[in-house]
């Protein structure tokens, strides 16, 4: 979605377009959705929830199921490092794994200012949007209190949740994957030039990948996180809940945010060269990145978890 104006004339095209043939974009477009299906489809969602829930979380606070009704006893202080727990124990499961898959796009900037700066910009804008939608979903449940959390904490509430928010990201991802590829151009040339070049603007797009990984916590069923849910609307506290809920969104992307700092530091400047020498390059990582996660979002939580299809990994007896 990084669009770029043409010297001497009106018209907007995208890096990739102006580089690749049509036949090896569907090319990329369809291996990158196989990748992130095959990948759904061997998820082992009970070795990544246990190691959030038995390694992480359980070492940082004990026992979440035990923690959830203790807040009288633990009070405010003790849902802060809840939050932060219950945020990086979710770390890898399938409702935020795909989290990993925005950063190429915050890593290699594509427009001719790419800098390091521009890079850490772009992580500090993307973390405001992550912080916006938890802050905004922490007030909602810091009203519930304890009779209405926990019908809202039922699994079965849960997981429907899950379903209709992963999937409608899922193909939010690809929807914006097939734009940044030049599959909907004629759809997007009916878009008035300054909005175009608005959210093609790789700050923007910073924001709205924020924006996407901040509902992730919306959508989210892992046990951890309803335990955490539990303590925090027993308050019955709607600013306790947003501040601790954006903890807990701090939590979620921690790891992301460290692997991001650490290419910055030691590969920033040729990854701004390289961003700036071949943009298409880097673009068509990115989007294949994001087709990657929007496939893999829709197949799990549109197909394997409501209906059963595509758990190859169960069906082959391997977990």
């Amino acid at each position: 979605m990084n669009l770029k104006t043409e010297k001497g004339s009106n018209s907007i095209y995208l890096a990739t377009q102006s580089f690749y043939p049509v036949r090896r974009r569907v090319i990329w477009a369809l291996l990158s959705i196989a990748v992130g299906v095959i990948i759904a489809g061997f998820w082992n969602y009970n070795l990544v929830d246990g190691f959030g829930h038995d390694i992480v979380a359980k070492n940082m606070v004990g026992e979440s199921s035990q923690a959830a009704g203790s807040f009288k006893e633990r009070g405010f202080s003790f849902g802060v490092l809840f939050a932060f727990a219950a945020g990086l124990a979710a770390t890898f499961t399938a409702c935020n794994c795909v989290t990993f898959s925005m950063l190429p796009s915050l890593a290699c900037a594509t427009d001719r200012t790419s800098t390091r700066k521009t890079a850490l910009k772009a992580l500090g804008i993307f973390s405001l949007g992550v912080l916006l939608v938890t802050a905004i979903y922490g007030f909602y449940t810091g009203s519930m209190g304890s009779e209405v959390v926990q019908k809202y904490n039922e699994r079965g509430t849960r997981l429907s949740q899950a379903t209709v928010t992963f999937t409608l990201l899922g193909l939010f991802m690809l929807m914006w994957g097939g734009i940044s590829l030049g599959f909907f151009n004629r759809l997007i040339s009916r878009i008035p030039l300054h909005v175009r070049g608005f959210f093609g603007n790789s700050l923007t797009k910073a924001g709205l990948m924020g924006l996407q990984v901040g509902l992730f916590t919306v959508g989210r069923p892992f046990g951890v996180f309803r335990d955490f849910l539990a303590y925090a609307a027993s308050t019955r506290n709607p600013l306790y809940g947003a501040f601790v809920m954006s903890v807990q969104g701090i939590g979620q992307i921690a790891i992301m945010v460290i692997i991001f700092l650490l290419i910055i530091l030691l590969f920033g400047k040729r990854l701004g060269q390289w961003a700036r020498e071949k943009p298409h390059q880097a673009e068509l990582i990115s989007t294949t990145a994001l087709l990657l996660g929007g496939a893999y979002f829709i197949f799990y939580w549109g197909l394997a978890v409501p209906f059963g299809l595509g758990r190859w990994g169960e069906w082959f007896g391997w977990y």
